[in-house]
């Protein structure tokens, strides 16, 4: 109908020169009393037309731009430039069509067009809503790291806690050796968002490269040195070589019994090892340096438990909890040292506090068990007794469970025999 009248009108301008032209020679004098509702008949059909054909590539271009989300939401990123170039005849300036177009150049690869994309919006609007951002994970998979970091830096100017932006800007840091600055900023987007699992992931990434890049300068300037061997120590005692971390922790103290921390390092690997004996001697020392080292008294407190020494026990364990009072296994401790210095109640206290944090703690309820049999407190014994009871069972069912996941056909074998 549109295109109908269209063709209409222009037909009737295309007559009206020869309609004046008639008009002036068969009635001269009323030619002039004519002009002005002629133009008027030509200024209306002008109007009308451009209207229409404004209105008429709307509803189309809509319709193209649909296709093209479509397109995008099922991973046809050339089919949807196409439509984007196509869409861009029409409103070759249109920023949000410029922007998708960039994007789907980004995830067919085409880094340096999604650039001249990105870049050209940017001309025209500098903070145009997440154009730096995606201008910076072009600049990032072309390895241009300062310019993936500067773009990202824009993006978050304009929205400060645009998670994506800020990923990426530690990303980039990271990659161009600001390693400091990249570990701040995840720590900011941690602050806000912590359980994002992905920048815990890349923050555990950088805290290794920078213990790494601390290491080799270290070993760089002063290979000879104290600070060297005790880094070697506690690399062998993270890999589990507890022997090796031993022998170098006493090389150490061989060249320096003041060196800073040394006792208690060397006490913990001797905690892990099991050897009660000299793990006490050097924690004792470490107590000397720093009395109220948390770890070093949760760990001595563990070992005078272990030992029956329940009244010397007591405040290493309470300083540990203080430093740190998620430590269920401290205040697992702390109760069995109460139940052997007869404080029954104190002990009651502690196991419950216990339990407020790990509910499933068979030892505690086992300890709970026990120590409400003493109270004669026969009902709340017998309950804690069926938990153990039940936990166990749990414990043992997810055993097997996991057992015939890593190797069902071996299971079913040794079934058959």
């Amino acid at each position: 109908m549109r295109s109908a009248f269209l063709v209409q009108s222009l037909r009737v301008l295309l007559n009206i020169p020869r309609r004046l032209s008639a008009e002036r020679c068969l009635a001269p004098g009323l030619f002039f009393f004519k002009l002005p509702s002629l133009f008027g008949t030509i200024l209306f059909i002008i109007l009308t037309a451009s209207l229409m054909l404004a209105q008429a590539p709307s509803s189309s271009l809509d319709s193209l731009l649909s296709q093209a989300i479509e397109l995008e939401k099922d991973k046809d990123y050339a089919g949807a430039e196409k439509i984007y170039r196509q869409a861009l005849l029409t409103l070759p300036d249109d920023s949000e069509i410029l922007k998708r177009l960039g994007v789907v150049s980004q995830k067919q690869l085409k880094y340096e067009e999604s650039i001249e994309v990105f870049r050209e919006i940017l001309k025209r609007a500098p903070v145009y809503p997440e154009v730096n951002l995606f201008l910076g994970i072009s600049y990032y998979a072309l390895n241009q790291f300062d310019k993936s970091a500067e773009a990202m830096k824009k993006e978050l100017v304009a929205n400060p806690k645009d998670r994506q932006a800020q990923y990426y800007l530690a990303l980039a840091l990271h990659a161009s050796g600001r390693n400091l600055e990249a570990v701040q900023q995840l720590e900011g987007l941690l602050a806000d968002h912590p359980d994002d699992i992905s920048a815990l992931y890349q923050l555990a990434l950088f805290y290794k490269d920078g213990a790494q890049e601390a290491s080799q300068r270290i070993a760089k300037l002063a290979p000879d040195s104290p600070w060297y061997l005790a880094l070697r120590a506690q690399a062998f005692a993270d890999n589990g070589q507890l022997d090796e971390a031993i022998r170098q922790y006493k090389a150490l103290l061989s060249k320096n019994l003041d060196f800073p921390g040394i006792h208690f390092e060397l006490g913990q690997v001797y905690w892990r090892e099991k050897d009660s004996e000299h793990a006490r001697e050097e924690l004792k020392l470490a107590l000397q340096e720093d009395p109220n080292q948390p770890l070093a008294n949760f760990y001595l407190g563990d070992i005078l438990t272990g030992q029956k020494e329940f009244q010397e026990a007591i405040p290493h364990l309470k300083i540990g909890l203080a430093a740190y009072p998620k430590m269920t296994k401290a205040y697992f401790f702390l109760g069995k040292c109460y139940v052997g210095t007869g404080d029954l109640q104190q002990a009651l206290q502690v196991f419950r506090q216990a339990l407020e944090l790990d509910p499933k703690y068979q030892e505690v309820h086992y300890q709970l068990y026990q120590l409400y049999a003493r109270l004669n407190n026969k009902p709340e014994s017998q309950r804690h007794l069926e938990i153990v009871k039940r936990l166990q069972q749990e414990d043992s069912k997810e055993i097997q469970e996991n057992i015939q996941k890593v190797s069902p056909q071996q299971t079913r074998t040794n079934t058959n025999e």
